[in-house]
């Protein structure tokens, strides 16, 4: 099959009834004469996929897609295949919502097996029933942003991706009216993603439980979360228990429930898998979450629900619900009351992980930063699938103010930029009439968007470009670029951009008092006429960047028209928003918003866009440093901008924001995280929703490699790049930066009376430095010689 080509797969699904959260069973029969080791399967379902050959598990995950593109996954698959019969089994999924990562259209599966000369394609040899072990229709979301919990009932499965299964008469052919129209599928733009070892299982707690027989109407969360739980010592529980197996006792469970709490270790994201023995129609209930603050996990909060159910067939059974993946650290299952004992083999997450490594790297005398490094590398990894998401427990979706920053960590983390792209394009294609871009991206869930985020898509467009030097993508979108940008240039008033109006906005700017845009547990909606600084100030970066970009493209005239409105607007924040009693920019002006309100977000905007100039951005670099300032702090997103803002007077700034990265990060480590969390209040944030991983606090590994290193791209794909560490507060530390033509390295050592610096690098790039700096002492190697 040719590569990265439009293949014109035929779309099935059975024309039944069509329900939400729908689980078909596809089965396809075929004789092979010869194997041919290279054969390949392409695939494609408008909600999710999971496919087998010959009993055993191939390839699951339809990427996130829009459905005028519908993408395909390719995999090699002849290790499973075998002379003589074989059969392709695909369970097909139907999400029939809408949800932040997902759009829904008809639903609809089509796949295309080659092996050889042989073709075996999605058509009227496959046959269908709607799936007997998962209950279909209206459930329980696991939240709004995400999809269903789920309920399995083993007792239902007959063995039917078994290569030698004989389809039984509830199996139907599809039929003329069940082939489907949609689009030409393209080859999905990312890798496949990779599934891990299965990761420990670490009985950490142990007992009965009772429920309360008259709650019928909770799910499965509220169930679990309810359950009242009565702690046993492991020989009451357990008739034997090893490293590998527990097995509950049997008259434990004749009158009594019994629950299991695991350790996997470290926060994780993957696919729920069991491993039970048990009498038939045992019901588990299983619940994921990141913490035991509850003294159990919390399945059930604010709606939410992160608990689903699984019932057991005869004998063994090994099993793996590959539609959704699930965050956190702990499980809990709830066993209900059965007819014997049950044999607990194995109970925890397949992770799931996109294919990257970190490349770059980060390592100084200081253990506290390199732990601070590896757990930004690994909570950004844990954010990373189809595309980067704020969080993997409670939301997957991708925001463009969340992407820009992990996007940024992730050039140095890992030195790999097709994600990024492909993250990039997902919110690019997600422009709506109004100019704006949706909430996240691929999504039509919602109706209104943050405008503040579409600016820094532009300014992560920009980013992309500097970094990868990746021209035919951003020339690709520089029509659609100017055409935002021009319709808010023409809105402007006096060189302002007035707030848009209406439902169809949410104006956050951070989860800080007076930024979060949310008035009486509802999004304050603007309808006269108002100014903010964060979203001008937003908008001015993005004018910055996109200027910068149309340089980079050979677009000078663009750039400067860029530009000149970005010092426009510059001058009308310095007039109308400087506030001289106060010595800093107020954030808001006319309408309905905050009187006298400072906060810290707007004097670093206000530092990073120039609009403050040298003297002001002296008084407002002093004051940031101050806790006493009375402004309203930045929180663990937006302080990425505050510690930009001092790290552009790094002489005199930068320690003071390496030593506030050790105190605030540090907190979060030595509480116990595994990664770091959305804001610093945990997972007591948000009416106790709050998530313990999040992309954007792993901005840290940005920091030191920007700054302890000094390496940044000063032309796009880094041909010409800067070496300026500080060098005022770590004795000694080395490093990588990756590039799109090889490894940048810096080895740093102070001595009595300079910092010796040794610089490895491409020989096709250019490395600047200040010469003249007398505390540094400079050796250079245009080739690797570490």
């Amino acid at each position: 099959m040719g590569q990265n080509q439009p293949i014109a797969l035929e779309w099935i699904w059975p024309a039944v009834k069509k329900q939400v959260n729908q689980y078909v069973q596809f089965h396809h029969a075929f004789p092979l004469d010869a194997v041919d080791l290279d054969a390949r399967l392409r695939i494609s379902c408008e909600g999710n996929f999971t496919a087998y050959i010959n009993g055993e598990f191939v390839v699951t995950g339809q990427f996130g897609d829009y459905p005028d593109r519908p993408t395909f996954s390719e995999v090699r698959v002849g290790e499973f295949l075998q002379e003589g019969k074989n059969v392709l089994s695909v369970v097909g999924y139907h999400f029939g919502i809408e949800h932040f990562s997902h759009i829904s259209s008809d639903p609809a599966l089509a796949y295309c097996l080659c092996c050889g000369t042989e073709v075996v394609a999605s058509g009227r040899e496959t046959r269908w029933r709607l799936h007997g072990g998962y209950r279909s229709g209206e459930m329980a979301q696991i939240t709004t942003q995400m999809g269903f919990v789920f309920e399995y009932d083993a007792q239902k499965i007959d063995g039917w991706i078994e290569s030698d299964y004989v389809c039984s008469p509830d199996w139907k052919r599809i039929a003329r009216s069940d082939f489907v129209n949609r689009a030409v599928a393209i080859e999905r733009p990312l890798p496949i993603l990779e599934l891990k070892a299965p990761t420990s299982m670490r009985i950490i707690a142990q007992g009965k439980f009772v429920r309360d027989g008259s709650a019928k109407d909770k799910t499965f969360a509220e169930l679990m979360q309810s359950d009242f739980l009565s702690f046993s010592l492991t020989a009451d529980i357990f008739q034997e228990s090893t490293s590998q197996s527990v097995e509950i006792k049997g008259e434990v469970l004749k009158e009594n429930g019994a629950y299991l709490i695991i350790d996997m270790g470290r926060e994780e994201c993957g696919f729920l898998t069991l491993d039970v023995e048990g009498p038939q129609g045992t019901v588990i209930d299983i619940a994921v979450g990141e913490h035991l603050e509850d003294l159990r996990v919390r399945a059930s909060v604010g709606g939410r629900n992160f608990a689903s159910r699984y019932i057991c067939g005869e004998s063994r059974q090994h099993f793996t619900h590959y539609n959704n993946r699930y965050a956190g650290r702990f499980l809990e299952l709830h066993i209900s009351p059965s007819r014997g004992p049950i044999k607990i083999n194995y109970a925890g997450i397949i992770p799931v992980e996109y294919p990257v490594s970190v490349e770059g790297g980060f390592n100084s005398l200081d253990s506290l930063m390199n732990r601070i490094y590896d757990v930004s590398c690994r909570t950004l990894h844990l954010c990373m699938h189809e595309h980067y998401e704020d969080c993997p427990w409670r939301e997957q979706g991708l925001y463009a103010n969340d992407a820009r920053i992990q996007a940024l960590v992730g050039y140095y983390a890992f030195g790999e930029y097709d994600f990024p792209r492909v993250s990039f394009d997902l919110l690019g294609r997600s422009h709506r009439e109004d100019n704006y871009l949706t909430l996240t991206a691929p999504s039509r869930a919602v109706d209104f968007t943050i405008p503040s985020f579409t600016m820094l898509w532009f300014v992560a467009m920009d980013d992309l470009l500097l970094f990868s030097g990746n021209r035919e993508f951003s020339e690709s979108y520089l029509p659609q670029i100017q055409t935002m940008l021009d319709s808010y240039i023409a809105s402007c008033t006096e060189g302002l951009l007035p707030c848009p109006k209406g439902k169809a906005y949410w104006h956050f700017y951070d989860w800080a008092d007076g930024l979060e845009g949310v008035e009486g547990g509802e999004w304050e909606t603007v309808e006269s006429l108002r100014f903010d600084a964060p979203l001008n100030l937003f908008f001015v970066m993005a004018l910055q960047s996109v200027a910068r970009m149309c340089r980079g493209l050979g677009r000078n005239d663009l750039g400067e028209k860029y530009r000149e409105q970005a010092e426009v607007t510059c001058r009308a924040i310095d007039r109308k928003f400087w506030v001289e009693s106060e010595q800093a920019y107020q954030t808001y002006l006319g309408g309905q918003g905050v009187d006298n309100h400072f906060c810290e977000l707007v004097q670093a905007q206000a530092i990073l866009t120039g609009t403050a100039g040298k003297g002001r951005s002296g008084i407002l670099r002093r004051k940031l440093t101050d806790e006493g300032n009375g402004w309203v702090a930045a929180t663990l997103s937006q302080s990425f901008y505050k510690y930009e803002a001092l790290c552009g007077d790094s002489d005199n700034y930068a320690s003071w924001v390496f030593a506030d990265i050790e105190k605030t990060w540090s907190k979060m480590l030595s509480n116990g995280a595994t990664s770091f969390w959305e804001t610093i209040k945990g997972h007591a944030d948000f009416d106790h929703a709050g998530s313990l991983c999040h992309g954007w606090s792993a901005s840290p590994a940005y920091f030191y490699q920007t700054y302890l290193l000094g390496i940044k791209p000063l032309d796009n794909g880094f041909k010409r790049f800067s070496v300026a560490p500080v060098v005022n507060r770590i004795d000694q530390a080395e490093g990588t930066v990756m590039t799109p033509v090889g490894a940048i390295k810096v080895r740093r050592k102070n001595s009595e009376t300079k910092t010796e610096v040794e610089v490895s690098y491409p020989e096709e790039l250019e490395p600047i430095v200040d010469l003249d700096d007398p505390r540094v002492e400079w050796v250079f190697n245009p080739t690797d010689r570490f």
